[in-house]
């Protein structure tokens, strides 16, 4: 599949005309121009580079024809070497200083920057002057004399040591890598290239790689390993989650210094690659075929920016390197791009859903929008200056778990189930279908959610178990509920809840079982209860309208900024959304439509960048006390991919045994067996035995008859299919 240039070069010239809003001709220097900010700080200079990327690339690519545009091709080239210029002058080594009368440079991640802005300056080479090139070496110098002489190498599994540096090992290996390349006469020219190598083995590093007797470019692996980024399931945990997103951050940096080495005909070090097949595995496991990411462990930042974005730069390094065909997914997510941008109007990415942040945090709206102006750049350049062309299928993953995060993920032929006990929003369930990536959103999902009148309402992880299976998973757990940030000066964080969750994923490729329960710990004030709490994406990327058929009718929904109203939709016991997907509860449900975009940036107040329908049972917005040990909420559902008439199948079937001692919900499966998950929500140990079943046999995951009882521990869940 060709790369559709046209699609690409026209999103990068309207944003590049709706962004001369945001740009700034310095007045104390005549020819220096910033964009955003323009402030010292990171995020400041980040943004500023990526753009200039993206205005440099934009001046000289042969797909846009200017004369369509309010804008020539020269002025735009006259504002990325002013934007270059102002990069290079306010840097340490320069003669002038940032909006904020401070300089930038020298720490752990101005070189991502300098890495992200490369290939416009490689785009624009032929008409940078002399002084530009001197600037430019002196940037090279300081910094990576910085990185060699000051800046340690550290790596870390867990985001809370501090130490988690894939992405920023990478980005710094590469800027020494690029130093000693671009400038061969440096006099440390030779100790940049050894400690690179070290960088990029500290990089995406696995525990194994401490005893690894593997020699590359000379090296011994174990000779140059300080710790482990990634776990040996290749999960990364920066930022404390499951962390989809900076898998593809890492793989990016890759990306970056892949394709200019490759413009330089320089062979690199295998180092560089080191486990990128292995990540990208798992990376391409959880990705749609569309290219939208489907990140089972959440996201603490806004939907479907930043580290989506950067998978961009991703596809092409994959096609180069490993020759996989990822064509499919640069196609598809440049219309999905085309879709944002239409509703928009005004050229922007973003301005729909993020509008609002224009004004009140301009520094991180327009890094958000340089952010995907940046990739596109890479993307136009790079293909524009070599042939890709790749015809290697996707290797995905079955099944995949991680133990630290309690992660546990399968998938078939159109279906996907997760759930991830340490997540950026913990707990979250997952059931989607392959063929519709709308529908995928995780804040919470399936998981149920008590809040207090605090500001800062979370949950954290006691304890946590897993059973992978041939085709499915188990596990079940529970995490105590608080409360903070109250109105009330030095009101203490507030304990509320145990919150116990039982999940299992059917081996029938199509459903899954669920249960949740909770008790107050304390007497305690609740705000809002949901439980179930499934979120039905419902904006501009499914044209803000669903079908929401239910037990008591069928409603057109009108999602994003066009949700306005609040309401609450009586449901009876079964929902399904769009004919695709369906949920089906022993409890009345409730379609909660909040009227605004709710699912906000974590821990940001009016952050919403995407409106959910969200299904409840139960659901109760009335502030009131609960009493130590009362019952705060009580849930058991199942879901299946498939018609209404399926979910009304489904829901037909759904039954749960007269026991008191246990938890349980059991449901017919798409592959027509009988299914029952049980679990213990109380304190000590319950008994499971086969005598409630009526007569009915009980079979384990393993095809074992369960012929005797089967203790379970509080917290511990079982899932057996009846015959």
């Amino acid at each position: 599949m060709d790369y559709p240039f046209e699609t690409c070069a026209e999103l990068l010239a309207n944003w590049v005309v709706f962004s001369q809003k945001h740009l700034y001709e310095c007045p104390e220097r005549d020819g220096l121009i910033c964009y955003g900010a323009g402030e010292h700080g990171h995020w400041g200079v980040h943004t500023h580079q990526k753009a200039f990327s993206a205005f440099a690339v934009a001046a000289v690519t042969e797909h846009i024809d200017w004369s369509k545009y309010p804008l020539t091709r020269e002025r735009v080239l006259e504002e990325a070497l002013g934007m270059l210029r102002y990069s290079l002058r306010t840097h340490l080594t320069g003669d002038f200083v940032c909006t904020d009368g401070e300089k930038w440079g020298h720490n752990w991640i101005y070189t991502l920057g300098i890495e992200r802005m490369m290939h416009g300056v490689e785009a624009i080479g032929a008409y940078l002057t002399e002084e530009d090139r001197a600037m430019l070496r002196r940037v090279f110098e300081s910094e990576a004399e910085f990185l060699l002489n000051e800046y340690p190498i550290r790596a870390g599994l867990e985001a809370s040591t501090g130490d988690n540096r894939p992405e920023s090992n990478i980005w710094n290996g590469a800027t020494l890598y690029r130093a000693a390349l671009m400038y061969p006469d440096l006099p440390n020219r030779e100790k940049y290239l050894k400690k690179a190598q070290e960088f990029f083995a500290n990089g995406i590093s696995i525990p194994s790689d401490e005893y690894s007797e593997e020699v590359i470019d000379g090296r011994r692996v174990k000779d140059m390993f300080v710790g482990a980024n990634m776990f040996e399931s290749f999960a990364c945990n920066h930022h404390g989650y499951m962390n989809l997103g900076y898998m593809v951050i890492s793989l990016s940096n890759v990306a970056m210094l892949h394709f200019s080495l490759k413009g330089m005909g320089v062979k690199p070090d295998d180092i560089i690659y080191r486990h990128l097949q292995e990540q990208w595995k798992l990376v391409r496991t959880l990705t749609y075929d569309d290219g939208r990411l489907l990140r089972i462990g959440g996201d603490s930042r806004a939907r479907y920016c930043y580290c989506q974005d950067y998978a961009v730069p991703v596809w092409p390094l994959i096609e180069d390197v490993l020759g996989e065909d990822c064509s499919g997914l640069e196609k598809n997510w440049l219309d999905i791009i085309r879709t944002e941008t239409r509703v928009n109007g005004d050229g922007s990415f973003l301005s729909n859903r993020f509008g609002a942040f224009e004004e009140s945090s301009p520094v991180y709206y327009t890094r958000l929008e340089s952010d995907r102006a940046n990739v596109l750049s890479m993307a136009l350049h790079w293909h524009e200056k070599y042939t890709l062309a790749a015809a290697g299928k996707p290797e995905k993953l079955a099944s995949w778990h991680d133990d630290y995060h309690g992660a546990c993920f399968v998938s078939g032929e159109n279906r996907a189930a997760s759930f991830v006990w340490c997540a950026s929003e913990k707990p979250q369930g997952l059931l989607v279908p392959w063929d519709d990536s709308s529908l995928a959103e995780w804040r919470y999902n399936l998981c149920g959610r008590i809040t207090g009148v605090g500001r800062s309402n979370f949950d954290e992880v006691l304890c946590h178990r897993e059973e992978m299976f041939e085709g499915g998973f188990v596990t079940s757990g529970s995490t105590l509920v608080y409360s903070d940030n109250f109105m009330a000066e030095g009101q203490l964080k507030e304990t509320m809840a145990r919150k116990h969750i039982a999940f299992a994923a059917l081996p029938d490729s199509a459903s899954v079982l669920c249960l949740q329960e909770a008790r107050a710990l304390n007497r305690t004030y609740v705000s809002s209860v949901k439980g179930v709490l499934w979120n039905v994406p419902n904006d501009i990327f499914n044209a803000r309208q669903r079908l929401l058929t239910h037990e008591r009718g069928r409603d057109w929904l009108q999602g994003g900024d066009y949700a306005r109203v609040p309401e609450m939709i009586d449901a009876g016991k079964w929902v399904n959304a769009d004919g695709k997907i369906g949920l089906a509860s022993l409890h009345p449900l409730t379609i909660v439509r909040g009227g605004f975009r709710q699912v906000e940036i974590k821990g940001r107040e009016n952050s919403g960048t995407l409106y959910a329908e969200e299904i409840c049972a139960p659901c109760s917005t009335r502030r009131r006390w609960y009493s130590r040990g009362e019952e705060i909420l009580k849930a058991g559902f199942a879901m299946g991919l498939g018609t209404a008439e399926d979910t009304e199948r489904l829901a037909a079937s759904l039954f749960a045994l007269r026991d008191e001692g246990l938890c349980s919900v059991g449901a017919v499966g798409a592959d027509g067996k009988t299914w029952l998950l049980a679990a213990n929500f109380g304190d000590g140990e319950r008994v499971f035995s086969p005598g409630l079943l009526g007569g009915k046999r009980a079979f384990s995951t393993d095809g074992k008859e369960i012929t005797g009882d089967r203790t379970l521990r509080t917290d511990e869940a079982l899932l057996v299919e009846l015959r």
